[in-house]
């Protein structure tokens, strides 16, 4: 009887980690960007006159949604040291993603309805 003295490897190779992290950061990177242009834009809506409220109503509720779930923000991410914490970090990542379009898919359902209740407004509802 031969015995196996081939090992396979005992964890995950280096390849591995340095991916994963590299995908880590690339959310991150990519939250910071969109962090960034909400403010932009909230700056910009500030400035807008304050008799064109109706006209921006749903970015004004989704600029609020975002101001709201700030309070939730991204987790912050470590660098890993192991492979089990980098796919942790990346779990965390994705139940935040998961949040947050949850609240949008929230905001556009309220601004949804209202443009509903618009046209419900707006609507002839005589006999015909």
């Amino acid at each position: 009887m031969t015995e196996n003295t081939t090992t396979a490897p005992k964890g995950p190779t280096q390849d591995a980690y340095n991916a994963a992290c590299t995908a880590l950061w690339a959310h991150r990177d990519r939250a910071d960007r969109l962090a960034a242009t909400l403010a932009d834009i909230g700056a910009w809506r500030h400035l807008q006159p304050h008799t064109a409220g109706p006209e921006f109503g749903p970015l004004d509720a989704i600029l609020d949604a975002v101001s709201v779930d700030e309070a939730a923000a991204l987790p912050v991410i470590a660098e890993p040291t192991s492979l089990q914490e980098a796919v942790t970090a990346y779990r965390e990542v994705m139940n935040a993603r998961r949040r947050h379009l949850a609240a949008s898919r929230l905001v556009w359902d309220h601004i949804e309805a209202a443009a509903i209740r618009g046209i419900d407004r707006n609507m002839p509802h005589g006999r015909g």
